[in-house]
């Protein structure tokens, strides 16, 4: 990963630049050429977008101090193209499950829900300190 520091502000003109704040602190995920990185904001939420690279103020992570060398800088962190990237991203997506979607519930994947369930059939009971606790329906 590459990290640095927007040194102007940069107004997105098209929907896949990145509007950016002076100041602001960036990683670059990849680089499209020469003249342009892929970058996603640190300290806020946004997606990934295009900002020319005279923008941008490389710095190491460890010390914070500005790299001289931007371009042999991103060659040693193994930046990749915006081919490569995609690629990884589309691959990825691939191989990941969605979280919080269940398409088509059949009857044998609601009785394995349930069966994971933290009640797992039981009910939420009083303690003698007031709070609640879930234990078995049946006696102990």
């Amino acid at each position: 990963m590459v990290y640095g520091i927007v040194q102007y502000d940069f107004n997105a003109e098209r929907p896949d630049e990145l509007e950016a704040k002076a100041g602001e602190a960036i990683i670059v995920i990849a680089q499209s050429n020469p003249e342009w990185f892929v970058a996603k904001p640190i300290g806020r939420l946004g997606g990934p977008g295009l900002i020319p690279v005279s923008f941008i103020e490389i710095r190491d992570m460890t010390t914070g101090q500005a790299v001289p060398d931007v371009q042999g800088a991103v060659s040693r962190a193994g930046v990749p193209t915006v081919e490569e990237w995609k690629k990884k991203v589309a691959d990825y997506k691939i191989g990941s499950i969605t979280l919080g979607k269940i398409e088509a519930a059949t009857a044998s994947t609601t009785r394995d829900l349930e069966r994971m369930s933290l009640n797992n059939g039981s009910q939420p009971h009083a303690g003698t300190n007031g709070s609640s606790y879930v234990g078995s329906q049946q006696a102990r």
